[in-house]
């Protein structure tokens, strides 16, 4: 005689991948309400039904969104005073799930990114030389091969080279917290190619600087891969400078002020 629970669990298969879904698209959404200051620091947000209502979601759907926002530090949760939004300075901003979902409705997105450049430009040198030390023989390989599928890339597929070297690097450091920031500067990494883009120029305008990078691991010369990774930030922010005065001044020429 077959069990009962054994013949539900494809059915409950079936359903986890819709529910995930609208799960994250509670979360986003909610997320982003934030972002944009719909819903302010230390307000309440309303009860689980009239949430569940508002955006046409079951209540377990609710509940297992905003689970997820208080483990990323947007939301707390009190039996009390019910679930109200905390300050920014509590939200998980090295979260990348949670980056993506609220840099586009920020009110503070340019800052948010500036720092952003600011935290790369102070870890990933450090970085760069910690895996000239460390990286194995076989991760100095796979360094090269991003490399040469940067080189002989274009458009999205050179992007995504470029953005795996980068990961790749960060790997070879050996360094668990430092790799655990990877996903947060591959995000930034994106936004910015996609400024740069739009405006026409190539994704791999620097591509010295990464082989320089490459070879300092292969001779295990962190001063020297050091060196190329500050040289190599130095000249990806000049070139998005440079492409964002370009826009803002074609901006201001299509859209005169009255």
């Amino acid at each position: 005689m077959s069990n009962p629970e054994q013949t539900e669990l494809p059915h409950h298969r079936e359903e986890l991948p819709r529910a995930t879904g609208v799960v994250n698209r509670l979360a986003t959404t909610l997320a982003r309400d934030i972002a944009s200051g719909i819903w302010k620091s230390n307000q309440t947000l309303p009860i689980e039904p009239e949430l569940a209502h508002r955006f046409g979601a079951g209540r377990n759907a609710v509940r297992e969104a905003v689970k997820i926002l208080a483990a990323k530090g947007l939301l707390r949760i009190e039996r009390r005073t019910g679930t109200t939004v905390r300050p920014e300075s509590c939200w998980n901003l090295l979260d990348a799930e949670l980056l993506e979902w609220i840099l586009p409705a920020s009110l503070d997105r340019e800052a948010l990114l500036d720092e952003l450049t600011e935290l790369r430009a102070i870890v990933e040198p450090a970085v760069a030389g910690l895996a000239a030390t460390h990286a194995s023989v076989l991760e100095s390989m796979r360094l090269f091969e991003a490399y040469d599928e940067m080189e002989s890339g274009r458009d999205e597929r050179a992007m995504n080279a470029c953005i795996n070297f980068r990961e790749l690097l960060f790997e070879a450091s050996h360094n668990r917290f430092l790799n655990a920031l990877a996903p947060v500067f591959s995000l930034l990494m994106r936004s910015n190619f996609e400024i740069v883009t739009r405006s026409g120029n190539p994704v791999t305008r620097n591509l010295k600087e990464h082989r320089q990078i490459a070879d300092a691991l292969k001779r295990r010369d962190a001063e020297s891969a050091r060196r190329a990774a500050r040289k190599l930030l130095q000249k990806e922010a000049a070139d998005l400078s440079t492409t964002q005065k370009h826009q803002r001044r074609k901006s201001k020429a299509d859209f005169p002020a009255s």
